[in-house]
């Protein structure tokens, strides 16, 4: 029932629309639109539309936007047909628009910067009576769609699409390192159809700011941008998009943030030196920058070619360059730095570093005398500056010729000592010394010279004389004179000998110190007089000054000899006489058995008046005489002596301890002569010398046919000895007292 219904209104509406069509020549719709009439499917053709045009959509590649005029009522919808030629069209349906004056549609979907050929038609469904349409070049053919009617296309329009958006740029990073003013972007470019590329700069977060459009390039990859406005010390960040008439390829490529580096600091300036040294040299400056985050210190030997040998932070002014040459000269200068970069260099300052050099002398050097061997030294050291002069040994030189020859190096002592003793010295020298140091670049020259004699003996006495001379009474004399040479002797021994080793007739004269000249008496003539002279003190003897001799002429015979007398055993007879003459060469003996004839058996040197006869046989009667012989002659004989000698004793000589053992000299300072009788001589024994506590202190075997021995007490001390003499038939004991 509801079905035939509304079957009956759209039937009779039809035929009002039908009707008000036959009752005028055109009819519109209310929207002007031509109308076409129809009935039950049988109606008009579709109007064409038309004033179609149609443009790419912004910043789409793939889309065009198309409009034209609906010219129809009562289409269903709007084919679109379109083509790239010269292959087919693609048609897509537009769906119902028939209460639009003006249509359109959007193409989606096609292919980027492509030309498109672009109709439309109106479509209604069902069959329907075809309009006869005008073919246009190239105009679809493509008949209307099934079960569809279609109206005559539209003009026809060519259309291209837009580019497609070029695709975004990657690893946008900025030149390290980055510069103050001037700084270099690089990205990759990774699209072909860009048409520039937009460059965006931030400064601290804040917002991007196009600073530059390049252009883009064929192909792909690293393009590069020089931003030349810059700041120093100020964050940056950069931003790339890549561009075309499509639009902008997003994402945009973003850099990290950066800060640019300061502007180098100003150079330090006052550049000098505050010390030198062997090896090192120390550097000030004054930091004229405020910016700098640290100093180069730079070296050269040539003020041309430069090493850098320290970096040190801001807050240092000072710097000590080690490890340098001695003696060399070097030149110095100084650079700031921060990030921006180097500072122009510091004026150049040139230093010498100190040279080890020989130490300087010691001076005032002094000699004191000591003791007979010791004379000690002082001295002041040389001045040293702990450096380049120091000393390391000081030598010792003495002479004993004189200031400017013969020194000998006597001893090596240490840097800082400043005397030295000298206990090597011989008595009574005098020594010159002086003082050298040393250390390992060489030696000083030699210190002032210092003279000092040892303690000891005098020196000898020099220029000794001997002449003939008369005293006041007329006789003869003999004067020596000597040179005293020292101011220290406590007196002199003048001593005469007849023969020039001392060893008999000597006569020796204690002088008082200062003595220069003495008398020597008695003489003899015929006789060669040999003297000397020597000086003592404290310390000992000088020795003996240089031999002299006087040989004193005879001038007449000799006195005759008086006196003569004598003592006989069965085997010897001894004589004795008295001398009464200072001139005799020699003592003529003579003998005789009768008293008439006498014969010459034995002769005694001068002053000789003894003489042992020890050819005679026993129970013989014998007589002697004696006379003085020189060269001018013989005196007159003695008194003739007659003895008879006794028979031979069957008892031993008894002897005193006197005649048997003698000691001397008594009392004596240094050894003493001990005598044994000739009886003694070949008997075994020994001389056992004991001291006051009855302790033996020295034994000496008696040696056959030694009559005399000598025994060393200098080594003992002050006291009294006890020399004893001790055979297999007696002993016998002397006492000595040792000063």
């Amino acid at each position: 029932m509801r079905k035939n219904y509304f079957l009956s209104l759209f039937l009779l509406m039809t035929a009002f629309w039908h009707v008000q069509a036959t009752d005028g020549t055109k009819s519109t719709n209310p929207n002007g639109k031509p109308a076409n009439t129809t009935m039950f499917g049988d109606a008009n053709p579709l109007n064409a539309p038309t004033v179609l045009a149609g443009a790419a959509v912004g910043g789409v590649g793939t889309k065009i936007n198309l409009t034209w005029n609906d010219n129809s009522v009562d289409e269903t919808e709007f084919q679109i047909a379109y083509s790239t030629l010269p292959s087919g069209y693609q048609t897509v349906g537009t769906g119902i628009q028939n209460n639009l004056s003006v249509a359109g549609q959007t193409l989606s979907n096609l292919q980027p910067n492509t030309t498109y050929y672009i109709w439309v038609r109106a479509i209604r469904d069902g069959a329907g009576v075809l309009p006869t349409c005008s073919p246009q070049t190239n105009m679809p053919v493509d008949g209307p769609p099934v079960g569809k009617s279609a109206s005559c296309w539209s003009n026809g329009i060519v259309v291209s699409t837009n580019d497609s958006l070029p695709a975004p740029v990657t690893g946008a990073i900025v030149a390290t390192p980055y510069s103050q003013r001037t700084n270099t972007l690089y990205f990759t470019d990774n699209s072909t159809n860009e048409t520039n590329f937009i460059i965006e700069r931030s400064t601290a977060g804040s917002t991007f700011v196009e600073i530059a459009t390049i252009p883009g390039v064929l192909g792909t990859g690293q393009r590069t941008y020089v931003d030349n406005t810059t700041q120093p010390n100020t964050s940056y960040v950069y931003r790339v998009s890549p561009r075309n008439a499509t639009g902008v390829g997003l994402p945009e490529a973003t850099t990290s943030s950066f800060i640019t580096p300061p502007d180098p600091p100003i150079p330090p300036n006052s550049l000098d030196t505050f010390s030198i040294g062997l090896n090192s040299i120390g550097l000030f400056w004054i930091n004229a920058a405020n910016n700098a985050t640290g100093f180069l210190i730079q070296r050269s030997v040539d003020n041309n070619t430069w090493v850098t040998i320290g970096t040190i932070p801001p807050y240092n002014k000072g710097f000590v360059a080690q490890n340098l040459d001695e003696g060399q000269r070097y030149f110095f200068r100084v650079i700031a730095f921060n990030e921006g970069g180097n500072s122009a260099p510091s004026g150049v300052k040139d230093a010498t570093t100190k040279k080890r050099v020989a130490p300087n002398p010691a001076f005032n050097l002094v000699a004191k005398t000591i003791s007979t061997t010791q004379i000690n030294l002082s001295w002041n050291l040389g001045t040293q500056d702990d450096e380049t002069n120091n000393r390391v040994a000081q030598e010792i030189y003495r002479s004993s010729i004189s200031a400017t020859e013969g020194f000998i190096r006597i001893a090596t002592i240490g840097d800082y000592e400043a005397s030295y003793s000298d206990k090597t010295g011989t008595p009574k020298t005098t020594y010159w010394y002086k003082i050298l140091t040393t250390n390992y670049q060489g030696q000083s020259p030699y210190s002032n010279p210092a003279k000092a004699t040892t303690l000891g003996p005098p020196y000898a006495p020099t220029n000794l004389a001997t002449v003939l001379a008369n005293d006041a009474l007329g006789n003869t004399i003999i004067k020596t004179t000597w040179k005293d040479n020292s101011d220290d002797e406590w007196g002199f021994a003048l001593e005469r000998s007849t023969d020039s080793t001392f060893a008999t007739g000597v006569l020796k004269a204690d002088l008082d110190s200062n003595t220069v000249a003495a008398t020597s008496i008695p003489i003899e003539e015929g006789v060669i007089y040999y003297f000397r002279v020597n000086a003592s003190n404290k310390y000992g003897v000088s020795k003996y000054s240089a031999t002299t001799k006087l040989d004193v002429i005879v001038s007449a015979v000799p006195n005759a000899p008086y006196d003569l007398k004598g003592t006989a055993t069965a085997a010897e007879v001894s004589l004795k006489w008295g001398d009464d003459s200072n001139k005799e060469a020699a003592f003529d003996v003579e003998r005789s058995l009768d008293g008439t004839t006498f014969t010459k058996i034995g002769s005694t040197g001068r002053n000789e008046v003894t003489y042992s006869d020890k050819t005679v046989s026993e129970k013989t009667k014998y007589s002697y005489r004696v006379r003085a012989t020189n060269i001018k002659g013989s005196s007159p004989y003695t008194n003739v002596l007659v003895i008879t000698t006794p028979a031979k004793a069957s008892a031993s000589l008894d002897l005193t301890a006197e005649d048997v053992f003698n000691v001397f000299p008594n009392p004596t300072a240094d050894a003493v002569k001990v005598s044994v009788s000739e009886n003694m001589v070949k008997e075994s024994g020994m001389i056992i010398i004991t001291d006051k506590s009855n302790r033996v202190i020295s034994k000496t075997l008696l040696t056959p046919n030694q009559s005399e021995y000598r025994l060393d007490l200098s080594n003992y001390s002050e006291g009294t000895y006890t020399i004893s003499l001790r055979t297999s038939t007696q002993q016998i004991t002397k006492r000595v007292y040792k000063f």
